[in-house]
């Protein structure tokens, strides 16, 4: 493999899902759609992050299947699962497989707000209390990779403070993301469900001070990224160029592969096509200036590579940052 092929994949494992939440529509697919595990052997060894995601993932019994076979197809992956954390009982059952797979696997769950908020928006009874069971399980368990994916809307805008504090009282990591559209994935009309900058300005500043504070460098990039997450909501630009296609992919649970999971780009499907096909395709080729000059989202799954390759942009621009608060 050369340094033209991926290095992170967004894998939807299906796209079933048991939640029902506002600002995605994943929940509306029906139907069986279970790739053949066989099917993951086919992915490039060049990957370093892979992230199994759904619909919900746990509604498979065979992730530990999955996970083993990702492993072994990319050796050196980071692997993690991101989950709602509803069906703790599910998790149980597989946990101790999945980690004989891969000591190392991370999880990663949904959680916006405390007990209301989060059951509004998922609209799952017990929808906070069911993600509380599933933290206190993966800790039993000796998980040692374990986050929270906090999604901004106007609904639940009040209680990023509380699902950070919850997130730094339990030693576990915080990501934030703003609501998105995506024709291929989530659904659209869903950023027409995003507050007004102005509204979020304060929780934005608040979260900068808090992550800069931190004597983790990643909590710095963390920081500048979710600094950038304001500016992209004010002026609807990227503050570094998107890398879909190049860096990363995303494939359904039908094996079609797409450069992103928020545009309707296939280039190709891992069924009946060898990934190198896929990756040098003339259908590839010539989206990639579609991806460079695309400024339809700015989340971590699609700017963390770029921040890697610009570290030291963001190291700068973050010390700058820190200089000038140390200055107030």
């Amino acid at each position: 493999m050369n340094k033209a092929y991926p290095t992170s994949a967004f894998i939807a494992v299906t796209l079933l899902c048991n939640a029902r939440c506002v600002m995605c529509d994943i929940w509306k697919h029906r139907g069986i759609d279970f790739l053949p595990v066989d099917v993951y052997k086919k992915l490039p060894p060049s990957l370093r992050m892979v992230d199994l995601t759904g619909g919900e993932p746990f509604l498979r019994p065979d992730m530990a299947s999955i996970v083993r076979t990702v492993r072994t197809s990319c050796p050196k992956a980071r692997i993690l699962i991101t989950t709602n954390g509803f069906l703790h009982h599910n998790i149980e059952k597989q946990i101790d497989d999945i980690m004989v797979a891969d000591p190392n696997i991370a999880f990663r769950l949904s959680l916006d707000g405390g007990p209301e908020m989060h059951e509004k928006i998922r609209r799952v009874p017990k929808a906070f209390q069911k993600v509380m069971h599933t933290v206190d399980l993966l800790k039993r368990k000796h998980v040692k990779d374990i986050g929270i994916i906090y999604t901004l809307m106007k609904q639940n805008k009040h209680e990023l403070q509380q699902v950070y504090q919850y997130s730094k009282s339990q030693r576990i990591q915080f990501s934030l993301n703003v609501v998105h559209d995506s024709p291929v994935y989530f659904g659209t009309k869903k950023e027409r469900l995003r507050p007004d900058p102005p509204e979020v300005k304060y929780l934005f500043e608040w979260l900068f001070l808090r992550q800069l504070q931190s004597v983790n460098p990643k909590e710095w990039a963390k920081a500048w990224f979710n600094k950038q997450s304001y500016y992209y909501m004010m002026s609807h630009h990227r503050a570094l160029p998107c890398g879909a296609g190049e860096n990363f992919f995303y494939m359904d649970p039908f094996g079609s592969v797409f450069m992103c999971h928020l545009k309707m780009w296939p280039i190709g499907n891992l069924r009946n096509q060898s990934f190198d096909e896929i990756w040098t395709s003339q259908a590839k080729n010539k989206l990639i200036p579609l991806a460079h000059n695309c400024n339809d989202c700015w989340i971590v799954c699609t700017a963390k590579d770029e921040i890697k390759k610009n570290k030291l942009y963001v190291a700068s621009e973050t010390i700058k940052e820190i200089a000038k608060q140390l200055r107030v």
